[in-house]
C-alpha cells in the first residue's frame, strides 16, 4: 500500500488547476475592489498585508436614487388633470392627475414623491366607467378613466400649470 501513499503525497504537494484558478480569481476580485491581500508567514503565523492599488476615476455623471425612482414611475402619472375644480383644489394643496386604471394609491403616492420631490399626505382616487353610447346603429363605448387627488404636506407646492 506504500505505492498508493506515494501518489497521494505527490498530489498533495502539487496544487490543482482548480486551486490555481480560484487564487487568480480571488486576486482579480481583490484588485477590482482596490486591495490585493498577500499572505506572509513569520514565526509560524500567517499575516495578511494589503497592497493598495490606485485607480483612475473618470468623470461620470452620478445618477441619484431619486432620478432612478422617477424613471420607474414615469408611466404612472399620465398627465395633470386640467379643470376649474382642479385649479381650486391646487390652491388648497391638492393636485389632480390622470392615472391608469390599474394604478393603486400607494404607487401613485410614491410616484408623485419621486417625480416632484414632495411629501404626500393623502391620496384619493376616483374611477369612471366608460358610458355606452349609440350613434345610429353603431354602438360604442367611451373609455374608462381614473384620476387621483394627491394632497401634499402643508407649505409644499407643485408647479404644474399656472394661471389656468
Amino acid at each position: 500500500m506504500a505505492l498508493f501513499d506515494r501518489f497521494k503525497k505527490q498530489q498533495a504537494k502539487q496544487p490543482s488547476k482548480k486551486a490555481d484558478a480560484l487564487q487568480t480569481a480571488k486576486k482579480s476580485v481583490a484588485a477590482s475592489v482596490g486591495a490585493i491581500p498577500q499572505v506572509a508567514q513569520q514565526d509560524g503565523k500567517k499575516k495578511v498585508a494589503e497592497k493598495k492599488v490606485e485607480k483612475k476615476i473618470e468623470d461620470k455623471k452620478e445618477v441619484s436614487i431619486v432620478d432612478t425612482k422617477a424613471g420607474m414611475f414615469s408611466g404612472l402619472l399620465l398627465k395633470p388633470h386640467v379643470s376649474e375644480k382642479a385649479a381650486v383644489l391646487a390652491d388648497r394643496g391638492i393636485y389632480v392627475f390622470d392615472v391608469p386604471i390599474s394604478a393603486n394609491k400607494v404607487e401613485i403616492g410614491k410616484a408623485v414623491e419621486a417625480i416632484y420631490k414632495v411629501n404626500v399626505t393623502h391620496v384619493r382616487t376616483q374611477r369612471g366607467i366608460g358610458k355606452v353610447m349609440n350613434r345610429g346603429r353603431i354602438k360604442g363605448r367611451r373609455n374608462a378613466w381614473k384620476k387621483a387627488l394627491v394632497e401634499l404636506k402643508k407649505g409644499q407646492t407643485i408647479t404644474l400649470v399656472e394661471g389656468v
